[in-house]
């Protein structure tokens, strides 16, 4: 039987906030599954207070990030601080497949929620924790940000000037990436609790996340204990053939990891007595001219914009690249032609154009998102439909304050 959607029929509880936990979340209601988002009724989880904001009003309401990170779920607004809250998530969980949560270790446990209490309730859910040094070691109750993360997965000690501090990378990079394993562990728990009917539980450390990919460092010290220092615009000191350069309207970025692409740049350049140097043709000794490669690389560019650039060198098979801005991007004719970017309803209304679904079928077309839920939008569907309340019900639990 062929199902809507590849996760159709996996019912998940999302007790996630921020971006690492919503984004593996978001993965898997994208791709068919079931998410009911618990938030706080008071404000919703704290991922609505970051920007940008639509009509750069910031109202609960109204984040893009949230948008993004929260499309195709339900909200139920829940006091998990109460006991009748805590009864209700715990209903939920029950009768779902999957809980992901992306609190400090022991918040849950301190809730009550914790394994033990999920176990209870439903002895093969499958429970899928992301967190910033893991649930174990010296370190696990340590407080993080991106900075943090980027600087103990070893992505800032290689970036910037030799000469001068390293330069802090940019972004939530690791908290997607975290976000992502824990949807890829989420799906192989699913297939090994339905072999075995046994639970599963799933980890992520969001510094390993980084760790995991950090290019070959970790590789190179193994080997050899080699350990990469920072040397600027290039890659590193030893492949000045990977750099980036000034351009008429901007940057590009060269990649010519081998000899016979380098040949090719210099002959694209019209720099035949550097094509037919020996030295330009040998990774080790290319290493010791980097200067006069790069003083005859910058004067041809300097003249041409990177697109123009990018073409001529893409028609001799030359690893080279634009970098253009965020709005270049989404303007790019090759991702409008593939539909990398779709529009969703936005949290003012009328539409905002988000990336979509990173991965497709064939046999499917390209998902149709929903639009991320306001705080407490599913609350009486949810726990009417799935849990049998009545309005008396529902109406005992406001008056409570358990939900919203």
């Amino acid at each position: 039987m062929s199902l809507e959607r590849a996760l159709s029929g996996i019912r998940v509880i999302d007790l996630t906030h921020y971006i690492a936990g919503p984004y593996c979340t978001k993965l898997l209601g994208d791709y068919g599954a079931e998410v009911i988002k618990i938030e706080p009724p008071a404000g919703g989880e704290g991922g609505r207070t970051l920007p940008p904001f639509f009509d750069d009003q910031p109202e609960q309401e109204k984040s893009g990030l949230f948008c993004f990170l929260n499309t195709s779920k339900q909200s139920v607004a829940v006091d998990l601080t109460s006991q009748s809250g805590r009864e209700v998530v715990l209903g939920l969980i029950e009768r779902a497949d999957v809980v992901v949560e992306n609190f400090r270790p022991g918040t849950l446990e301190r809730l009550g929620l914790g394994q033990e209490a999920l176990r209870a309730v439903n002895p093969r859910v499958v429970s899928v924790a992301i967190s910033n040094f893991g649930a174990s070691g010296p370190y696990r109750d340590y407080r993080t940000t991106d900075s943090v993360a980027f600087a103990l997965g070893s992505w800032t000690y290689p970036m910037g000037e030799l000469d001068r501090p390293p330069v802090q990378p940019g972004g939530a990079f690791g908290q997607y990436l975290a976000g992502l394993y824990a949807a890829i562990g989420t799906l192989q728990a699913v297939r090994n609790r339905n072999a075995t009917h046994a639970a599963q539980h799933v980890e992520v450390s969001i510094q390993e996340a980084l760790i995991a990919t950090s290019l070959y460092d970790f590789v190179a010290f193994s080997y050899s204990g080699f350990v990469r220092q920072r040397s600027g615009k290039q890659f590193h000191a030893a492949f000045p053939n990977l750099v980036t350069l000034p351009c008429a309207d901007g940057y590009v970025g060269v990649h010519a990891g081998l000899p016979h692409q380098i040949v090719a740049l210099l002959e694209l350049i019209e720099r035949p007595d550097l094509a037919g140097d020996p030295r330009f043709q040998n990774i080790t000794t290319l290493a010791l001219c980097a200067e006069e490669l790069h003083g005859a690389l910058i004067p041809w560019m300097r003249d041409r914009k990177k697109w123009d650039i990018y073409h001529a060198a893409q028609a001799r098979g030359i690893p080279l690249s634009p970098i253009p801005s965020a709005q270049e991007v989404v303007e790019w004719v090759q991702l409008k032609e593939r539909q990398a970017f779709i529009e969703v309803e936005g949290p003012g209304g009328g539409t905002v154009t988000i990336p979509g679904p990173p991965s497709r079928e064939s046999e499917q077309p390209i998902l149709r998102l929903r639009r991320a839920p306001r705080v407490g939008e599913h609350t009486t569907s949810v726990l009417g439909e799935k849990l049998g309340y009545s309005n008396a019900d529902l109406q005992h639990l406001r008056a409570a304050g358990a939900i919203h």
